[in-house]
């Protein structure tokens, strides 16, 4: 039996460093409490493999903005999301620093809570393809979740989709709202559009006065030939 690796969240790159070292596969599972487990050597039916993907190095300066937009073309390409938006989330969340941590623990490019990244089999968040290629795999699923809502997607980016679905829209966090408008306007900036939802065009509505006085209203008013129809005016409504 091989050497068993366990390791919670507080210390996940020593795991992956260790697991890398010994060459083994590794299997991972996030329990209730949101403390993520490691093992080569899994015994419980919760863990799962991280897709046969081993750890990777990287070099700080391996990487020069060409390499960012061709692995950003990419993972946009594979998971069907507007290039320009990834390049607008990852310029908000991290100015393109591939080292970068915030002050809550989010890493990398597009700024991956360590739980997420986990959840999206991303092993290294400071690699920029495995990281791009996890927040792009995220902001699919959001987009989704969300029927193409761009700015509810972005607000569960930022603060969660938990937040989003408790306030039943954008959270009331000036934070968050400051982060949906900071992505949006790097996102026309870099080309991208936001599609307008075309209203639908409403019918007039009219009022028929039927000879025995009866009052009817109705969009159709070419069944009432023979009645008085008036048309309505917006004020009438």
């Amino acid at each position: 039996m091989g050497k068993r690796i366990i390791i919670s969240g507080a210390i996940i790159a020593l795991a992956l460093i260790i697991v890398s070292s010994a060459n083994a596969e590794l299997f991972h599972f996030v329990d209730r409490n949101g403390v993520i487990h490691f093992s080569n050597a899994p015994t419980d039916p919760r863990y799962k493999p991280f897709t046969g993907k081993k750890f990777s190095s990287y070099e700080p300066n391996r990487y020069s903005e060409k390499d960012f937009n061709k692995i950003i073309e990419q993972k946009s390409k594979k998971y069907k999301v507007d290039p320009a938006l990834v390049k607008a989330v990852i310029r908000a969340e991290s100015s393109f620093d591939p080292q970068a941590v915030s002050y809550a623990g989010a890493q990398g490019l597009m700024q991956l809570m360590p739980v997420t990244a986990v959840t999206l089999d991303v092993i290294n968040p400071f690699d920029p393809e495995e990281n791009i290629e996890g927040g792009v795999k995220y902001l699919r699923y959001l987009l989704s979740l969300f029927k193409n809502d761009l700015k509810l997607a972005l607000a569960a980016y930022h603060a969660g989709e938990q937040n989003v679905a408790k306030h039943n829209g954008i959270p009331p966090i000036q934070q968050t709202r400051d982060y949906i408008n900071k992505v949006l306007s790097f996102y026309k900036a870099y080309g991208g559009s936001i599609a307008a939802k075309q209203k639908q065009k409403e019918k007039p509505i009219y009022k028929v006065v039927t000879a025995d006085g009866t009052v009817t209203f109705t969009n159709k008013p070419e069944l009432y030939k023979n009645q008085q129809v008036y048309l309505l005016s917006m004020k009438d409504k």
